[in-house]
């Protein structure tokens, strides 16, 4: 369809759409819009178009997709953040903004409007997505940062600046990882940005979202620390800070719930955009350490029946890989002080979320474990990586499995080899 939208104009479009502007200029999530430009919104996501000057624009969507407001629903308050943060940073500082919300009150929206905002007004402005099952910036299951150059609409739509391995969509199975990313992604920034957002999960109550927000705030000890809350839900998580360091924004009247089926298209859709074109590719076993299992960590051994096998260190008994569940039989003709058979089946692997490491344990890309060939020592993946396979010095794994397509497939207990 096409649209004349007015200077001063404000529209809410509802994905999947693309917007192409044939003239003038609009403003979408703070970033500017030009003449010949296109923004496309995929499906679960809804975005604002201001005109900026009177605009012509050609519009792929249903008209009940798109509905003209009255006035702007970005609250004002959003931009007297902005100036606000611009009058108190400090030359040479990074400063860091914590943001917290429950699900779907518009911290990602809001992280990137806040960015795009503060890229003229203190200069260079990373965005750290720490929502690994909403993952907008790199791989799911990922932290990823990306350190802007210009405003942008859509952050998975570019490539990370950097990124660090959690292994799954959520923290519940790997809460040190998500620490240890946390602060691995703060040194980061403070190399590379003069201001970091930080993009927060929905899991703010009980006893896990209480200890990891709390976690997170003494880790990062922010300068502002904003709240995009409905009611007091988060009170409770901002107890210890002092007033000034607190920042209670309204959500966005128009942010709206996202169903777990959305949600899940969303991460897919973010997934096979990452493994696009992806390469099969084999790491020698000698090349690489390897991190978060026990595979490669031990003393190796002969077994009859096995594949692989080797004593690991103290208490924590043998790992023997087989190509299907070791009986007593089997067991009866190996040696009787391997201790705790820990066994795992060949051929479980596939699909297992996989981090590239180099010698400085950096993620130089996240891959999929297509398959651990114990006869050639080799590890099989399938990645985007395109750089030279000699610098991967490590290989690190998580626990959420993926197709080759990218799609979800399930997930392997953390541990298991």
């Amino acid at each position: 369809m096409k649209l004349d939208i007015k200077k001063g104009d404000f529209y809410l479009l509802n994905g999947p759409a693309k917007v192409k502007v044939d003239s003038g200029l609009l403003e979408c999530i703070a970033a500017p819009v030009a003449k010949g430009e296109n923004v496309v919104v995929p499906v679960g996501k809804k975005v604002p178009l201001l005109g900026v000057k009177a605009s012509k624009v050609t519009i792929d969507a249903k008209k009940e997709q798109i509905t003209k407001m009255e006035n702007s629903t970005i609250p004002a308050e959003w931009d007297v953040l902005a100036n606000k943060i611009a009058k108190e940073k400090k030359k040479g500082q990074l400063y860091k903004v914590l943001v917290l919300g429950e699900v779907d009150t518009g911290k990602t929206f809001f992280s990137t409007y806040l960015a795009n905002r503060l890229l003229s007004k203190v200069g260079k402005t990373a965005i750290l997505d720490t929502d690994t099952g909403q993952s907008d910036i790199g791989c799911p299951g990922c932290f990823g940062m990306l350190v802007l150059k210009k405003p942008e609409v859509f952050l998975a739509d570019l490539e990370p600046t950097h990124q660090y391995m959690i292994g799954a969509h959520s923290s519940n199975l790997h809460f040190l990882p998500a620490l240890t990313g946390l602060i691995h992604m703060l040194h980061k920034a403070e190399k590379d940005a003069d201001a970091l957002i930080i993009d927060t999960t929905g899991w703010v109550q009980f006893d896990g979202g209480r200890a990891v927000k709390k976690a997170k705030l003494d880790m990062v000890n922010p300068d502002k620390v904003v709240l995009m809350q409905r009611g007091n839900e988060l009170e409770h998580l901002i107890k210890h800070l002092p007033p000034e360091k607190v920042v209670r924004l309204p959500v966005s009247k128009k942010a709206s719930p996202t169903s777990q089926m959305d949600r899940k298209a969303l991460r897919e859709l973010v997934s096979r955009r990452y493994f696009k074109g992806a390469k099969e590719f084999s790491v020698p076993f000698k090349q690489v350490f390897t991190d978060r299992c026990f595979l490669k960590t031990g003393t190796k051994l002969s077994l009859k029946g096995a594949l692989w096998a080797e004593k690991l260190s103290g208490f924590e008994g043998t790992l023997v890989v087989t190509d299907k569940p070791v009986t007593d039989k089997i067991k009866k003709n190996w040696p009787k002080d391997l201790g705790f058979i820990r066994n795992f089946v060949a051929g479980n692997e596939k699909g297992i979320l996989t981090a590239l490491l180099d010698a400085d344990q950096n993620v130089l890309a996240v891959a999929r474990l297509v398959a651990f060939d114990f006869e050639k020592e080799k590890f099989v993946v399938q990645s985007t990586y395109k750089g030279d396979k000699k610098l991967i010095k490590g290989i690190q794994f998580g626990s959420l499995k993926i197709t080759k397509e990218g799609n979800e497939a399930g997930f392997i207990e953390p541990g298991s080899f």
